[in-house]
Order: C-alpha cells, then structure tokens, then sequence
C-alpha cells in the first residue's frame, strides 16, 4: 500500500507536541496517526525516525510530548501485527525512559500498550518483562506520582502478574517491598481497587507456605486493613466514578487471597461486628462469610467459638437502635433485618464448611450454648404458650432459623437436632392439647390445656428442615431409615399424633377476640401439613391414606373464612419465601369459591396498590410488585367480576383512588422510568372498560381536574384554536407525558355515549403529543374519532371531520417534510405541499411514531366504516412507493442523498402500518373498550386495496421497494378473513407465493411469513383454494420447500410440513412429479433441531410414500389390464 508523504503526517505529530493546542487538536492527532499505522500508511520505523529529535531533547516538556505521542500510538495499534525486533526495539526505549521521571507518563503508557499486546499479533520477551519490572521498582516511587500516574503503574503491574507470572515468580523480596511502598497510604478509589487485585494476585502467586506470601502476609494485611470498612468521604456531587460496592468486593477478594491473612483478618472482622456502624456489620459479614470458606476448616476451628458467640449476638440481640442512621426509624429496621439476614448466611457457611475430626464440636456449641438452652425453654413453658410481645416473637423466629441452618447442614446434624429437641416438643403439643380432646384452647394463659405457639413453631421449622435434609440426599437415602435413632425414624415415630394435632387445629371454631392469634397458629398447621405432602416420594413417610386425608383437610379449609382470611393478605405482602405469582394464583382460586370472597381479593389488591403506588421511587422491585398486582387484577379478578356481577362499583372505586394517588406523586416520571406506567394504563382502561356511562363521566371529571392542576402547558389557549398546538409540541415535560398517557387510557376505556367534557381542548393536548411521537395519544385520537364521543361541543359530526381534516393534513405534512416525495411534487402548488413547506422538521424516529399515530387514526376510521380511511390508506400508499421515487429522482439534486435513508425507513413503515389497520389489538379499539366495529370491515378494507397493490407491485421494477409493497400486501392479506382471501385466490395466489419466498430471507419478517402460511393452509383445506393451488403447483412446492428448512420460526417448519401432508391427498396425476421434491425436503426435516418438525417430517414421508406408491402400483396394473381391450388408443 501507498506510504503516506512525511509532509501530510508529521503535523500531527508537531500539533500533538506543541502545548497551546487543545486537547481535542491534540486527541485528534493521536487518532489520525494510529489510523495511518494501522492501514500500512505509515510504518513505525518512518514514524520512529522522524520522531528522533522529539524523543532524545533535551527540552523536557518537548521530549515527554513525543514519548507520549509514542505510547498513545502503541496503545491504538495493539492489534496490529508486529515482528519481534520492533516489539524488542520499544520495549526498550520504553523501558529505559522509565527513569526519565519528566517524561514518565509516556513510559508508562507505553509500557502498558506493550503488555496488554495479544501473542497472535507479536508480544513482549519475558526477559523483556522481568527488566520492566525491575526497571519500575528501582526508578519508579509511586506515591510521589499524580493518580493518573499511579493507576498506570498498578495496571502495569498488574498486567505483568495476570499475564507474566513467570517473569516475577523467581524474584526475591524487592517486588514485595515495592508493592506494599506503592499501596500504602493510596486512597484514590480507582488506584485501590487494582491495589486491591494486586495483593490478591501477588499473594496467590507466591503461594508457597516458605514463600514470600508468607513472609509479607502481616505486612499486606496491615495496609489492607486500613481500608475496612470500604466508605467513601466524597460529596453527593463529586464525580468518584465507581461504585463503594465495587471497591468493597475487591477488598474482600484481597482478604480472602491466601489463608495466610487468617491469624490477621478474623480476628478484625470479629471486633468490627460490635462496631455502630451498619455497614461496617455488614461488610464484616461479608467478609466473614467469604473468608470461612477460602481459609479452610483447620484454619477456621480456631475461631469457631468467637464466631459463634458473636454471630449469636447479631442474631438474637440486635437492634435498630444499636445502630448509628441518618435516615429514618423504618430505614434503621431495613438496615437491621439486612444484617441479621447476613448473619444466618454467615452461620450456614460457618455449619457447612468448618469440620475438625471431632464434628460435634460446632453442634454441640451452639445446641449446648445456655443462652440457646434457656431460649427454648423460655418458648416452650406453659406461662408462655403464646408470644405475648414481638420481643418474644423475634427471639422464637432467631431461634427457629437458628435450628434449622443447623438441621439442614447434613444428615447428621439434623440427626442431632431431633435427637435433642424434636420429640421434647411434640410431645409438649401432646400434653397441652390433649389428644382425645375434640376442642383445642389457643387462648393466652396458663391452662394445662393451651396450646405451646412455640413448640408448634419450632417443630414446623424442624420438620422443614428434614425435607431440605431429604430432598438434598436422594439416593443416599437408604441408610437414613436404617441408621439408629436418626431424625427419620424419629419423626416416623411421632408422625401419627403431629398429624392429629395439625389436623385438629385447622378445624378452630374462628372467634373474633382470638382472630390474629388463630391465625398464626392456622399458619403453622398448614405450613406443617404442606411440608409433610411434598416430601420427595423416596423418603416420604406417609402412606396413600394419610397423604389423601391430609390433601383432604387442605381442600376443606379452603372454603372457610379463617383460611380465607390467611390467603388472601399474601398478596399484600412482602414475604419473598413464596414467589408472587403463586401467591396472586392461590387468591385467585380461593376468590373463585364465591362472589365474596373474590371482592374481598380485589380489596385486598385494590389496597395493596394503593398502598405501594406511592413507593415505587424506593427501587424496581417495588414498581415490578405494583406491575403484578395491576396485571392480576385486570387480566384475572375484573374479567370473573364481569361475569358475575357487582363489578362496577368496585372499579370505579379503584380509578378513583388511583387518580387520588397519581396527584400525591411528586416525581411521577420516575413512575414511567420503571415501566410502571404502562401496567398503569392498562389496569385503567379496564378500570373504565366495566363501568357505567355515569361512572366513566365522573372518572373523566376527576381525570381532567387532575390534568389541568399538574399540566405544565397552557390548556386554556387549546380550547378553541388548532393552530397554536405545534409551537407546543417542544414544550411538555417527562411528567407531562405521563398524565397524558394515563389520561388516554381513560378516553380508549369510555362507552360511546358517555359526555366527555371540553373536548377541543382534549383533541388539541392529544394532537400536540401525537407530533412529539406519543403513540398512546394516537390510541385516544382514534377513539374518539372511532366512537364520535358524545359532547355537546359537536352538535353535528361535520365539526369533528374538520378536526379531522386539519389533524390529519398537519400530521401528513410533518411525515413527508424533506422527503423525496415532496421534492417530486415541488413544482405542483397543491395544498399539501403549502402545508408541507410550513411544517415542522422532525426526526426519523419522530415521524415513523407520528406515522404508526396516523395507522392507529386509520383503524378507528375503519372500524367505524368512515369514508376518510381512504385519505390515510391513500397517504400510506404513497409513503410505500418513496422507495421507488428516490430512485427516479436525479442523483445531483442536493437533497436526495440525505432523504434516501428517511423514504426507506417510512416506507418500512408505512408497511407496517396495515397491520396495526387490520391486525386485532388488545390495547385499543377492540369490545372491551366499547369500540364501534361495522360488520365485514376487513372484507371491504382487503377488497378495496387488493387491485391497487396488485398493479403497485406489477409497475414497481426495483426489488427494494417491491419488498416494501410485498410486506404491506402481506400484512392485508394475513389478516383479512381467510374466505374472502379464497374468493380472490385466482388474483393474488402467485402473488402471495412470491411473498412468502422473498420475505423468508429477513428474520424480521418471521411473523408475518408465519401468517401468510396459516392463509395458504386455509386455501389447502376449501375446495376452490385448491383448484387455483393445483393450476401453480411447481411454485407452491418449491416455496414450501424453502420453508421446510426456514430457521428463525419453528413453526413455520412445521406448517410447511402440514402443508405438505395435505397436499399429499390432491389427485396423484397432479402431484406425482412433485413427490421426489417433497420427499427430499421430509428427509431432509428428519434432523431438525426440534423434535415437534421431526415428528411432521416423519408424518409427511410416510403419507407421500405410502399413498403414491400405492397408486402408482394401481396404475401400473390398470395399464396392464387395459392392453387386453383393444378398445381407443392406450398411451
């Protein structure tokens, strides 16, 4: 390739050199010379050898422009291939420039650029390596650097023990000193977290126990434990640019680099859990729960006593008000529950990984632990059958998720667990409920026939234990039930009484003074009663009747307040053991049993929304809870409450509250920022959807007073004139959007006739944020256009076709504004093109929104059967051929280059346009929302359009643009009733077949190839269909051949197959030639990914196979036959 003259390129090495230029000057010059390298335009010997004076100056500030010159270049060729003597050449210049400290930045960069080199396109020499490093530890003191200058060195370092550990591994302890010089006292954030990598790779590396990670362990770990906790002293403001959570993990990863760090790192960790400070508790048992695991169990025994008592001190002694928050008393309770929580992690870690040869010794700490002994004792006495105080009820759950980490650690802990404790407490339930009793005493007190909460709590939690125990077992299972006195054959023993107690608590007459306590206690006999029917079957311990009269008591309490009671507020909590969706299924179901009881479900989720609506700025999870909530009930609870009745006041109940609710929030755009607003807007048009007309006209009523409060744009001047909208257009917020959208949701939800006030105004503030490309406003627009809503501004339909006209003029105006379809038409002083040549400019984007707007206008027009869908269709028609006219304008005009890319994508669509005209749709326009649907509007819509496309497509020469036509035809046809597709098979067949085959290239497409395949399946079963079929047989076969083998969509491989199949029952002397074809293509099938087209294919092989070997043999006999008549000619 041609080399670049010096004089084009040495001024960017003069204008990077040169000080007062700009960085951007500069930045650029950097880039243009890399770019001349890597095309082989200038070579680095050229570059090199002009550079000489810039390199070797004495001018310190010249020579240190020129090596980074140098570097940044190295840094942008680093997949450029180059021979070893070049590479050997940089290293070093490089290298030796590192005790150059005036023009040490361009070292290092270069250093670096050189390391970070892939071996494919040419590497460093190890001994290359090992002299940089050397070089960097006798030259370079790296806290004298600026940051920029460290982090280069702490990459470079940690670049050569990533990727050249064999360059340093034979060192001896300088490397070692010189890392904990560099590391001490750093405190930018980013030099520490490769700080941080550093320690964890260098200790991993000299790993030896006689090593130097031994050695300097103490030391390492000094400078790392200046740093824990991780916190950041930066403002709100300040750019830190990572995460403390990011910086903390990498900490953590230095701790637990090397069990050599264990005398100095628990004992740290430990004292820091009696620290204020929550996060310091939190990260304490983070690290914790790590470093148990990487320093091993003959390191950890140790320890095992003070972790255990100081994790038993988080656990049960904690309190929000130990802990030092700023924030308020429900933040410190987070912050609290957060750390408890880390501190049961923590216990699990320690149970499961520190083992000794004694391994009793942890069990036997914590089980024989007098606080844990008294604890039990404490819940289990008669005085305290019931937790009087959430005090005594958070020490029952802490020691009931104390015993089962414990219980569910392995096989024999849980043993252990049983042995101690499980026996004792069923047997404290047999005495205090008295077995032959037939009514059981849950009240407070100290009856000897009470009940023990406790004792049912903590068995429940045993028992859930031994499951886990089980289901982590499997096949060693077998021992268990022949081991002495292990938790099976415990539990096998008590089995038959804690079935009688748990079924006896189910059947508690529910007595109001005791309704909060009969819950907990039906809570836990369900609980129990649901753990003992999952069991896995191989270690299940019920026979078929116990299962089926447990199964039988669950269903029976279905129908009972208590249960109901107990159910229905799981969809109100946050309780995360059962995933949400099971939860609104379970109160679905109970709904179903009766009208009541689904009422009460949608009150409970009614409240539950209302309730967390307003928290949804607190983070995702609460806005995806809301999200579920809102789909649950107006895709589930509304449909069954439609149907039964008694719905209406209930709905607009909601909508009310909700508009209520919208008002309070502050910050509603954070609402749509966490995909909250489109559940919002779908939960409110079914909302209105089920309401009366009355109710839906006090629903607009509260929704209209809240738009005009909280609006930012000046409703009054959009109550008479259209012509101020589009100098509004630029003008609304993120909020704004929001209220627009929800106000939409109510239009798309009104009846007909319900009066919609102030409808100007609205049709304006709709218009004005259809031109911004807000598709929920075009969803209100052809609503009201759809159903001509009822409003005493519009005594006749004329005034609101005038809207109509200036709305759709302006909206084809601001489409076509630059294209190449107004440039064809410049010379012609229509009225459009007047409009045109005032119309806004807008996006790309901007006008396919405002086109998909107009699609959605053109829907509701034609489902009305409104005469000026025509003007839509006819626009999108001419937006379709853009294509074709950028081709036939002249090249040399000015503007047709900038408009080709603009026609393509508003060709595209404009296509896609007639699907969102034919298609369906559940957001809009449809019976659930009280749209006006005339009979056979799809027939006329398809008949109307067919000859025009058919002759579009015929006079269209380019493919590009014939593409275009094929989408949108395919998009009418596939969605027009399929008669009437048949009535014009004769016209379109080929027309549809030749779709079918050039749309399967494009993944896009899959869908409607999809589509326009059920069509041609449908033309296969009627009997017309299948004469124009059997008149283009050979064209059929060879497309249906290609979609056998279509990858982006199974099932259009298995369509083409069924097609096929009943292509194979068509009259043998028409399809016989075609049989070696289709049977190639079924074979062919044979080795499809998926087993449901292998299944087909076989069915197709077998049919074509089977039917015309058959008939060719019959044939063959009949012509046999025939020779003995000599009766006609006989060929």
């Amino acid at each position: 390739m041609a080399k670049v003259p010096a004089g084009d390129w040495v001024p960017y090495v003069e204008a990077f050199v040169d000080v007062s230029r700009s960085p951007a000057e500069q930045s650029a010059s950097v880039d243009a010379l890399a770019a001349l390298v890597n095309k082989d335009k200038l070579t680095l010997f050229d570059l090199v050898s002009k550079m000489d004076m810039y390199l070797t100056t004495t001018d310190h500030i010249v020579r240190s422009r020129g090596i980074m010159l140098l570097g940044e270049i190295m840094s942008q060729i680093s997949l450029k291939l180059l021979d070893v003597n070049a590479i050997t050449t940089l290293s070093d210049f490089f290298i030796s420039r590192l005790s150059d400290w005036q023009a040490l930045r361009g070292a290092l960069v270069g250093c670096l650029a050189l390391l970070q080199r892939e071996p494919s396109v040419g590497t460093i020499m190890i001994a290359d390596v090992k002299r940089l490093v050397e070089s960097l530890i006798d030259n370079v003191p790296v806290q004298s650097l600026a940051a920029a200058d460290r982090k280069l060195c702490f990459q470079i370092i940690c670049c050569v023990l990533d990727h050249y550990p064999e360059a340093v591994k034979t060192m001896d302890d300088e490397l070692l000193i010189w890392i904990c010089q560099s590391i001490d006292e750093e405190k930018d954030p980013e030099c520490l977290k490769l700080s941080f990598h550093l320690v964890e790779v260098v200790m991993k590396l000299f790993s030896d126990p006689s090593g130097l990670a031994s050695q300097f362990a103490s030391d390492l770990f000094e400078l790392l434990s200046k740093y824990f906790p991780v916190y950041f002293t930066h403002g709100v403001g300040d750019n830190v640019g990572l995460p403390r959570d990011e910086l903390s993990r990498a900490l953590m990863h230095a701790f637990c680099a090397t069990p050599y760090f264990e005398p100095f790192a628990i004992p740290l960790l430990l004292d820091k859990l009696s620290s204020s400070l929550p996060l310091a508790k939190l990260d304490s048992l983070k690290y914790l729960d790590n470093c148990i695991r990487c320093y091993g169990a003959d390191r950890m025994v140790s320890h095992t006593s003070a972790i255990w008592f100081k994790l038993k001190e988080v656990i049960f002694s904690l309190s929000s008000d130990q802990l030092l928050s700023t924030g308020s008393p429900k933040d410190a309770e987070k912050n609290k529950n957060q750390i408890v929580s880390e501190a049961k992690n923590c216990l699990r870690t320690a149970v499961t990984c520190i083992h000794s040869t004694d391994r009793d010794i942890f069990i036997n700490l914590i089980l024989l632990d007098e606080d844990i002994v008294n604890n039990i004792h404490s819940v289990t006495t008669e005085e305290k059958s019931i937790c009087r105080s959430s005090h005594d009820l958070n020490q029952l759950q802490a020691l009931g998720s104390v015993i089962s980490i414990i219980a569910e650690s392995s096989t024999y802990f849980c043993t252990r667990v049983f042995q101690v404790h499980f026996a004792r407490l069923v047997d404290i339930l047999g005495s205090s409920a008295g077995f032959k009793s037939q009514h059981l005493n849950i009240c407070n007190g100290s009856s000897s026939a009470a009940i023990n909460y406790g004792a049912l709590y903590l068995s429940v939690q045993m028992l859930s234990s031994c499951r886990e125990v089980a289901v982590a077992s499997r096949g060693d299972f077998p021992p268990v039930k022949s081991e002495k006195e292990s938790w099976w054959l415990i539990l096998e023993e008590k089995l038959d009484p804690f079935i009688h107690l748990l079924g006896k608590l189910l059947s508690i007459d529910s007595q109001p003074i005791q309704s909060a306590v009969t819950q907990k206690y039906v809570s836990c006999a369900v609980k129990g009663l649901l753990i003992l029917t999952t069991f896995p079957e191989h270690c299940s311990l019920l026979l078929a009747n116990a299962y089926e009269d447990i199964l039988l008591m669950l269903t029976s309490v279905v129908a009972r307040k208590i249960v109901v009671d107990k159910i229905i507020p799981l969809a109100k909590s946050c309780d995360t053991s059962m995933p949400l969706n099971l939860r609104l299924e379970a109160c679905f179901e109970i709904g179903t049993t009766g009208v009541s009881y689904m009422l009460r479900v949608a009150r409970s989720l009614e409240e539950a929304v209302i309730t967390n609506i307003s928290q949804v700025n607190e983070g995702m999870e609460c806005a995806e809870y809301v999200a579920h909530l809102i789909d649950c009930y107006s895709s589930q609870l509304l449909p069954w409450l439609f149907t039964s009745g008694g719905v209406n006041e209930l709905a607009l109940s909601f909508a009310m509250h909700l508009w209520d609710e919208i008002r309070n929030v502050a910050t509603l755009d954070r609402i749509r920022s966490q995909g909250l607003l489109d559940s919002l807007m779908m939960g409110m048009k079914f909302l209105v959807g089920v309401c009366t007309e009355e109710q839906q006209s006090l629903i607009v009523q509260k929704a209209c007073s809240i738009i005009s409060s909280m609006l930012s744009l000046p409703l009054k001047s959009m109550m008479h004139d259209l012509s101020s909208v589009e100098e509004l257009v630029p003008a609304h917020s993120i909020q704004d959007t929001a209220l627009v959208c929800l106000l939409s949701s109510v239009i798309v939800g009104l009846r007909p006739q319900t009066p919609v006030p102030d409808m100007i105004m609205m049709i304006n503030l709709f218009w004005v944020f259809l031109l911004n490309g807000q598709i929920p406003a075009a969803h209100a627009l052809a609503s009201i256009f759809n159903k001509y809503l009822h409003n005493s501004e519009f005594s006749d339909e004329n005034k609101l076709d005038k809207i109509l006209d200036v709305i759709l003029g302006r909206c084809f105006s601001v489409v076509l504004a630059s294209s190449t379809l107004k440039m064809s038409h410049s010379s012609a002083a229509t009225s459009d093109d007047a409009n045109c040549s005032g119309s806004m400019s807008a996006s790309i984007c901007l006008r396919i929104d405002i086109l998909c707007g107009l699609a959605w206008i053109g829907k509701g027009l034609l489902m009305r059967g409104d005469e000026k869908v025509k003007d839509i269709s006819m626009f999108l028609l001419k937006c379709l051929v853009l294509n074709q006219i950028s081709v036939d304008i002249p090249p040399h005009q000015e503007e047709h280059s900038d408009n080709v890319s603009l026609d393509a994508s508003l060709a595209t669509s404009a296509a896609d346009a007639f699907h969102v005209m034919m298609s369906d749709s559940e957001v809009c326009l449809n019976k659930k929302f009280h749209a006006r649907i005339k009979l056979l509007y799809k027939q006329r819509f398809f008949s109307i359009l067919m000859p025009i496309f058919l002759s579009k497509i015929k006079e269209t020469p380019a493919m590009t643009a014939k593409l275009v036509l094929y989408r949108a035809f395919g998009h009418i046809i596939s969605n027009a009733p399929v008669s009437a597709v048949i009535t014009e098979a004769h016209q379109i067949l080929l027309v549809m077949v030749d779709i079918l085959a050039k749309l399967s290239v494009d993944i896009q497409d899959k869908d409607l190839v999809y589509s326009l395949l059920l069509v041609l399946s449908g033309m296969l079963m009627d009997d017309k269909g299948k004469e124009c079929v059997l008149e283009n047989i050979h064209i059929i076969v060879s497309v249906l051949t290609q979609l056998v083998s279509y990858p982006h969509m199974m099932v259009v491989r298995e369509t083409a197959l069924q097609c096929f199949v009943a292509m194979s029952s068509f009259p043998h002397s028409k399809v016989y030639r075609m049989r070696p074809q289709v049977l190639r293509a079924a074979i062919k099938a044979l080795d499809d990914k998926k087993r449901t087209v292998r299944q087909e294919a076989v069915r197709c092989r077998q049919t074509w196979y089977e039917n015309y070997v058959l008939l060719g043999v019959g044939n063959l006999a009949l012509w046999a036959l025939s020779s003995y008549f000599p009766v006609g000619n006989h060929h």
